[in-house]
C-alpha cells in the first residue's frame, strides 16, 4: 500500500494544522525506499488503478491499515494504550477478499510516517513555565494477513530528537523499519 505521512504544527493554543505539502513530499522520497524493500521480497506496491479496481473496499482496508498500523505503533513505543496485547487483536471488520484480488496478493504492507512539530508560540509558552507536550514523530510498519483480515507483524520507531523532513532521515526510518519488518517471527507476536 501507498505510504501514509501526517504532519501537523501544533501553536501556543494547541490548534493542529495539517502540513499537507510536506506531507506529500515526505511520501514522495519514501516512495522508492518501499519499493525496493517490497519488490526485493517478491512483492510490490500496489498501484492507483489495483486500488481503484476494489473501490471502497479498498479504501475501507486502506483507512483501517493506516489507523490500526499508528494505533499499534503508538502502543509499542508507551505512547498510548489500546488495551491489546497481540497484534492480531487489530483486524479488519470488512470482506478482504476483494481486496486480495484487487491487489494479487495475500499479504499488505501499510507504512505510517507522522510527525507532530511545534511553532514558535508554542516554545516561548512553554518557556514561561506551561507545561505542553512537545511533538513527537512515531512510524510504523505492519503487514496485515489478506486471508484473515488481521495484522500479523508490526515494528515502530519513536523519534523525539529529528525531523522526518531532513535530507536522508525518511530512508534511514524506512530502511530500519522495513529491516526489522521482514525478519521472520519464530511466533506471532505481542506487543
Amino acid at each position: 500500500m501507498p505510504p501514509q505521512v501526517l504532519i501537523y504544527t501544533l501553536d501556543a493554543f494547541d490548534e493542529a494544522k495539517d502540513e499537507d505539502s510536506v506531507a506529500a513530499a515526505i511520501g514522495a522520497q519514501a516512495r522508492p525506499w518501499i519499493v525496493s524493500a517490497v519488490t526485493a521480497t517478491g512483492g510490490h506496491l500496489a498501484s492507483e488503478e489495483e486500488l481503484a479496481a476494489c473501490g471502497r473496499a479498498c479504501v475501507r482496508f486502506f483507512r483501517w491499515g493506516g489507523l490500526a498500523t499508528l494505533e499499534i505503533g503508538l502502543q509499542r513505543e508507551q505512547i498510548r494504550n489500546f488495551g491489546q496485547h497481540e497484534v492480531a487483536a487489530w483486524g479488519f471488520a470488512g470482506d478482504v477478499a476483494p481486496v486480495r484480488e484487487a491487489l494479487r496478493a495475500n499479504f499488505a504492507l501499510f507504512i505510517v510516517l507522522k510527525q507532530t512539530r511545534q511553532t514558535t508560540g508554542r516554545v516561548v509558552l512553554h518557556a514561561l513555565g506551561r507545561t505542553y507536550t512537545y511533538g513527537k514523530q512515531i512510524d510504523a510498519a505492519c503487514v496485515a494477513d489478506l486471508g484473515d483480515g488481521r495484522m500479523t507483524w508490526c515494528t515502530s520507531i519513536k523519534d523525539d530528537g529529528s525531523d522526518i523532513a531532513d535530507p536522508g532521515q525518511v530512508g534511514a526510518v524506512l530502511r530500519l523499519m522495513l529491516q526489522r519488518l521482514f525478519v521472520q517471527p519464530a511466533r506471532r507476536p505481542s506487543l
